[in-house]
């Protein structure tokens, strides 16, 4: 296994300063990010929502979402800057990168309609697939105690019809707010959208003073590569990753080469991630400052 090595590629060093360009940004989303307000403002389009909505508030779902992401940038940047110097593991920061993005995503998805009953439908969208994931996590967690063995049967019983309880509870909110803006109950069954949906209807970011304009398709590959590259998989590694040949071996029928990231699908993933990052706190100092 070949360790680490110095990029001297005239063009992969102008995307290593472009990468280090937005990382040295992070700060400043960040910030803006910090000061938000937690709880939106009275007269706001999202404390209007959360009165609406009690106890299932849109606002819980909002900022623990984005809290996501801003804590993912934050360890991106100490993983890609360490120090002084760029440093780009193989595979290591498409994980955060992802993860910056689908939050960012969501949070926009969540908050970009401008009628209330819109946003209400997609933050019940959402919460459904939540209780579904949760309900399902806690089953399995029963299944793991019940596959090793020894268990109180009582107290697993108990576990059981606690996890049905917080079901049912969650469905049954749903329910009742569907009911108080008549929205349809097989509409909010879909769920959230998928992601790679969800990117492609939300990351259109019109050009910016300090970022780049982003086409919805853009984005939407840019979340596959990063998809691809999150999970074991020999494709998207081979596909994604620069090669470079270090040796020829053919007389004996082996070609020696290195991999190394591609700083050009880092690069472009960095961009839309920011992107949509900073639209999504934006999004949510909207929503929460008082409506004039």
């Amino acid at each position: 296994m070949a360790g680490p090595f110095e990029v001297t590629d005239e063009d992969e060093l102008r995307k290593a300063a472009d990468i280090r360009r937005r990382i040295e940004q992070a700060p400043i989303l960040l910030a803006r990010h910090e000061d938000l307000l937690t709880v939106p403002a009275i007269g706001s389009h999202l404390a209007g929502d959360d009165a609406a909505t009690a106890w299932m508030t849109s606002s819980h779902l909002v900022n623990a979402t984005l809290l996501m992401a801003a804590d993912n940038m934050r360890a991106l940047c100490g993983l890609l800057l360490p120090g002084a110097r760029l440093s780009m593991p193989l595979f290591a920061h498409y994980p955060l990168l992802r993860s910056i993005l689908d939050a960012s995503a969501l949070v926009k998805w969540l908050l970009e309609p401008d009628v209330r009953t819109d946003r209400i439908t997609r933050m019940l969208r959402a919460r459904w697939s939540d209780a579904i994931h949760s309900r399902d996590l806690k089953k399995e967690d029963v299944a793991t105690v019940k596959a090793l063995g020894a268990y109180d049967v009582d107290e697993l019983s108990r576990a059981e019809a606690a996890i049905a309880q917080r079901y049912a509870k969650d469905v049954a909110k749903i329910r009742e707010i569907e009911r108080a803006f008549s929205i349809s109950h097989s509409e909010v069954k879909r769920g959230q959208d998928p992601w790679v949906h969800m990117v492609r209807s939300v990351c259109t970011v019109a050009a910016g003073p300090d970022w780049m304009a982003i086409p919805g398709e853009y984005a939407a590959s840019t979340w596959r590569s990063l998809s691809g590259l999150s999970h074991p998989s020999f494709g998207g590694a081979v596909n994604n990753s620069s090669l470079e040949e270090i040796a020829d071996g053919a007389s004996e029928g082996n070609l020696f080469a290195r991999f190394s990231a591609d700083l050009g699908v880092t690069q472009r993933a960095v961009d839309v991630a920011w992107n949509t990052f900073q639209e999504a706190v934006s999004l949510v100092g909207q929503r929460y400052a008082t409506a004039r």
